[in-house]
């Protein structure tokens, strides 16, 4: 069985939910397994939303925390894959043909492509003995089909987050390097600056979480 993220793109938003709603009977049926899924929307300015998700048939969006497919939302939905889409769009503009474009993108900006802007779109990990399945389901919708080997999708996940981790880390040091010198170490402190009143704050935080 092959296991892959699929991309279940649509140009109405009712057929991305009754695709998804099929592909849980599908579920259900033993004819393809489902990890999980997710609706998302993208608008007319390129920012990605959630709006259902399935967890092994079930309704549980915030199941996806931890999965490779969570992991994969929060980077088409973050700056990253908002300069991901903003580079294609660029590279896709010019006199470069799509067919020789597309061959130069990463499995992450394919996804991203095959959402455009004004589409809703159900992404999803599934296990597929057979393509026909999904390819039914989405062609009887009028929608369009990516897949990719969720394996290929998780090791550029983790790249991205390798990249951002770095960044991060190098944002840091580049900030720390910038501070006047009369400024280092003078504000370091500044959980103490702020008292007590920053210790209750945040259990006030935690106490609002749980409840």
């Amino acid at each position: 069985m092959q296991e892959n993220v699929v991309v279940l793109t649509f140009a109405e938003s009712s057929k991305a939910y009754q695709a998804l709603s099929e592909l849980k009977q599908a579920a259900a049926q033993g004819r393809v397994e489902l990890r999980n899924a997710v609706v998302v929307a993208r608008d007319a300015a390129g920012a990605f939303s959630v709006r259902d998700g399935a967890s092994d048939g079930g309704a549980a969006t915030p199941a996806l925390v931890g999965t490779l497919l969570g992991s994969l939302v929060g980077v088409l939905g973050g700056p990253l894959g908002v300069l991901f889409g903003g580079a294609s769009g660029a590279l896709l503009g010019s006199a470069v043909s799509w067919d020789s474009a597309d061959m130069r993108l990463s499995l992450i900006d394919q996804m991203l492509q095959a959402v455009p802007p004004g589409s809703t779109a159900v992404v999803a990990t599934v296990g597929e003995l057979a393509n026909e399945v999904l390819d039914g389901l989405a062609g009887g919708l009028q929608g369009m089909v990516l897949r990719r080997p969720a394996g290929a999708v998780l090791a550029e996940v983790e790249a991205v987050r390798d990249a951002q981790n770095a960044a991060a880390r190098e944002a840091r040091r580049v900030l720390r390097d910038k501070q006047k010198d009369e400024w280092k170490g003078k504000f370091d402190n500044w959980k103490d600056e702020m008292g007590d009143k920053w210790e209750a704050f945040t259990q006030r935080l935690k106490s609002g979480a749980k409840s």
